[in-house]
């Protein structure tokens, strides 16, 4: 039998070497209502099928190799236990803070890329050079990350800081008489159901077409966003997992790169957007990855 140790050796090393992936990932998901869990869950197992052929296990928090961490609330309960989480859907200031302090954690943000929502404006109207963006304190990073990409690319950012929401309504009509394009950011202050009228009224009146913040928008009338979906977080977060699972650690936090397009095709006729069908931008936006 002495001659089969070596070639065992060899193996037991290329075992241990996989780390977790040796005997498949353990994995728990925390937060959202229980049902939104279940189906979340299925659909992440059906994808880690076909995209790795990986085996799974579903534990309790305590027990897991990583815990996907549905939310602020549920990121920031996982992050007591010291184990590896992954956030999903959680807000980018809670993301970096625990990941600045050391946190065996990662996270894909609840907020769009900004980038790509300038992107999807500039595809919508490619003549618009001026694009505005009003913020409150808690967003102004916006501008920060948009402005070397604006820059290299010959577009005019005109950002407005406002405190808060009552703020919103004097500033608004100022900031869209500069601009071709408002580009309206996640921001829970300025940027909220109840704001919705006065932010597109306004900017209808001016004959400036909103982009984004969210789906939501565009349903009540902005022209168009990029959004991650529950179905896109799921690849998202799947493809994490598989990464870990052979590796052992996990991306910095990120915006997710998984997204889908919405388009409010009524609106955009009446600003003279030729009809652009979801898949056809969502192709373009994704090849610009």
């Amino acid at each position: 039998m002495r001659p089969w140790r070596p070639a065992l050796v060899v193996l037991l090393l290329c075992l241990a070497a996989q780390g977790v992936g040796a005997a498949g990932v353990k994995l728990a998901v925390t937060g959202a209502s229980d049902g939104f869990r279940e189906r979340f869950s299925v659909a992440l197992d059906e994808e880690l099928g076909q995209l790795s052929g990986d085996d799974i296990s579903w534990v309790e928090p305590r027990k897991a190799d990583l815990t996907l961490a549905l939310g602020d609330n549920a990121f920031r309960d996982a992050l007591t236990l010291r184990r590896p989480v992954l956030g999903l859907f959680v807000s980018r200031d809670v993301a970096l803070e625990a990941f600045t302090a050391g946190c065996g954690c990662s996270a894909f943000f609840s907020e769009t890329d900004p980038i790509r929502q300038l992107r999807l404006a500039r595809l919508l109207f490619p003549g618009a050079y001026r694009i505005g963006v009003l913020t409150s304190p808690g967003s102004a990073w916006v501008s920060g990350l948009l402005g070397p990409y604006a820059e290299s690319r010959e577009i005019t950012l005109v950002h407005s800081e406002v405190v808060d929401s009552n703020a919103l309504a004097r500033e608004l009509p100022r900031l869209l008489s500069q601009v071709d394009v408002l580009l309206a950011v996640n921001d829970p202050q300025l940027y909220t159901a109840g704001t919705a009228r006065l932010v597109l009224l306004t900017s209808y009146r001016q004959n400036k077409p909103v982009i984004g913040p969210d789906e939501l928008f565009v349903q009540a009338g902005s022209v168009a966003t990029t959004f991650t979906s529950g179905e896109d977080m799921v690849l998202q977060a799947a493809r994490a997992v598989a990464d870990y699972n052979n590796r052992g650690r996990l991306p910095p936090p990120d915006f997710a790169t998984a997204f889908s397009v919405q388009v409010n095709q009524h609106v955009a006729r009446s600003y003279g957007v030729p009809v652009l069908d979801e898949q056809t931008l969502w192709q373009q936006l994704e090849a610009g990855e």
